[in-house]
């Protein structure tokens, strides 16, 4: 069976193909419309903080706390309940038929790792080889060759041991800021270049309303993320600011999308959203 074929049989049987067949047949949106109005229903509805109700492809796990010292035995640990998005639907697709098996849950382990964190929860190896149905060696595999590529592993024993790394997100928009691609990005940080895309939209969403004078708080709330990821996105636009070639890149968006929601038929300007 051809990739292309497999990619277009796991396609159909999710969620987001299900959707854009409503949006196309029944509100006869175009193919790129539908796409974008998914891209945005996904950022706005999936993304960011999790939502109290697990949707198709989460779970629900009781971790430790990211407050928890590091040095009591983990039972004893203070614990928060994490929404974790173990299968991401087209996007896993996406990279699943690029990279394979592995590619995906090393993908998977840094999107998971990273959701914990934003809802004040960390990680343990036992943690992630249960939510991605692998035993421990797998996960301890895989974070060495994540590792070895640059990538930090947000786990409680490293978090805790050394300190807060780099977050993937970060790091995707560092790399975007130096104009490296959607697809370049995408094989590089085990993604889709869908999610990259909404993961760049999203923080030049919060850099505007930012620059508008929107405070941290509404601006967690108008993005449907954590004040911890608007805090790091904040980071990367100030650390922007004091690089010429990033600074340059991040004005070229930022008026794009100004332009866009200015544009007649796109929305008030000033409206809150991507």
């Amino acid at each position: 069976m051809s990739t292309a074929t497999t990619t277009d049989r796991l396609a159909v049987k999710t969620p987001e193909a299900a959707f854009l067949q409503v949006l196309q047949e029944e509100f006869q949106f175009s193919p790129r419309v539908s796409q974008a109005l998914l891209s945005v229903a996904q950022e706005m509805l999936v993304g960011g903080v999790a939502a109290a109700t697990v949707r198709p492809g989460q779970i629900r796990l009781v971790v430790a706390s990211l407050k928890a010292p590091f040095g009591p035995p983990l039972a004893a640990a203070d614990k928060v309940e994490v929404t974790l998005t173990v299968d991401a639907g087209l996007d896993d697709v996406a990279v699943k038929v690029r990279e394979g098996a592995e590619g995906l849950r090393q993908g998977r382990i840094l999107r998971v790792t990273e959701e914990a964190l934003e809802q004040g929860g960390v990680l343990t190896h036992e943690d992630l080889a249960r939510a991605l149905g692998v035993d421990v060696r797998t996960i301890r595999r895989d974070t060495r060759v994540l590792k070895a590529a640059g990538h930090a592993v947000q786990t409680r024993g490293p978090l805790k041991g050394v300190g807060r790394g780099q977050t993937h997100k970060v790091r995707i928009l560092e790399l975007w800021l130096g104009r490296e691609g959607y697809d370049q990005l995408a094989r590089r940080m085990h993604h889709s270049p869908g999610a990259i895309q909404r993961y760049v939209e999203t923080f030049l969403h919060l850099v505007r309303l930012y620059q508008d004078g929107l405070p941290v708080e509404e601006l967690a709330f108008a993005a449907r993320s954590s004040e911890r990821l608007v805090r790091d996105y904040l980071a990367v636009y100030e650390a922007a600011l004091a690089k010429p070639a990033w600074r340059e890149k991040l004005e070229e968006e930022v008026a794009r999308v100004r332009a866009r929601r200015a544009a007649p038929g796109t929305g008030k300007k000033g409206a809150v959203g991507p």
